[in-house]
């Protein structure tokens, strides 16, 4: 069975890019709170009152929340509060909403200003402004950092074996989750890196709650959890294979390196898109970048 995306709603994209910048936005404001909340920013008159405003902009909009309004308002937060904590996050969130809204230069600005982009998708947003700019060789260089930095993360992180190889067409690592995450259940890992141009693929063993709930709604409550293998691509889902006892992961490690390197001989190349529509962009960074369970 295969699930293709067409179209992701921009609107619940963009959402969950601000719901998730006003938790960092959040934290940042409690440091500076005390230091800053009488004085704000002497250059500019910057202060907590204009984060607000701006949070509440984004929250709770007076228009529909489309991504032109989202850049709109959040470049205006910018020009007024040019050296606020909250710069970095808003930085990024204008870069998305860039994307969404297929201002590709635009984006590459944001995501350059903004400093580290700490998340797959941002880095993935990123590379896919840079490609649609023509920016083609730094393009896959952002897809190259995206990846070793989701490796660095793994590496501090004892309850995850990473085995890296060279294969036909590209790079392969092989990931085992001792720590599954509680929503994807992903217990292990092929991801396929291409040599050259084109987007990471993934192959995965897991039991993703949604898919078990849907499972027990017709099997019954008390059905165990459904096990599968899916193939991620950028655009594309494939269920490949399921059973309701676990499957083995060493009997997987064969027919995964083997899947992983047809696919590098063929790696995925988004479309481009016409004047003013949302950029083509991977619906699936969290799945082809998987991370464990904390």
């Amino acid at each position: 069975m295969t699930v293709k995306i067409l179209f992701t709603p921009r609107i619940r994209r963009i959402a969950c890019a601000i719901l998730a910048s006003l938790v960092t936005t959040f934290v940042a404001l409690y440091v500076a709170q005390r230091a800053d909340a009488q004085t704000g920013d002497a250059a500019t008159g910057c202060a907590l009152h204009d984060v607000a405003i701006w949070q509440t902009q984004l929250a709770d909009p007076v228009e529909e929340a489309t991504p032109a309004y989202i850049l709109r308002v959040t470049e205006a937060f910018l020009t007024a509060c040019p050296d606020r904590p909250e710069i970095h996050e808003a930085r990024k969130i204008a870069g998305i909403a860039a994307v969404e809204s297929g201002l590709a230069k635009t984006a590459i600005t944001h995501f350059q200003q903004a400093g580290w982009l700490h998340d797959s998708r941002a880095q993935f947003l990123f590379a896919t402004a840079l490609l649609a700019d023509g920016q083609t060789q730094q393009a896959w260089s952002a897809r190259d950092t995206a990846v070793a930095n989701w490796l660095d993360r793994l590496s501090f992180n004892p309850l995850v074996d990473v085995e890296t190889t060279t294969i036909l067409g590209g790079t392969l690592h092989a990931v085992r989750f001792m720590r599954p995450d509680q929503s994807s259940g992903i217990r292990a890992a092929w991801v396929a890196v291409p040599d050259g141009g084109g987007w990471p693929a993934t192959l995965t063993i897991g039991a993703d709650r949604q898919i078990t709930a849907f499972h027990r709604l017709r099997a019954g409550a008390d059905a165990p959890e459904l096990h599968h293998i899916d193939l991620y691509r950028c655009r594309s889902r494939r269920l490949l294979a399921r059973a309701e006892t676990p499957i083995p992961v060493s009997e997987m490690a064969a027919a995964a390196a083997l899947t992983m390197i047809g696919y590098l001989s063929d790696p995925d190349l988004l479309e481009p898109t016409g004047p003013g529509k949302p950029l083509a962009t991977c619906v699936w960074p969290q799945r082809l970048l998987p991370r464990p369970g904390r």
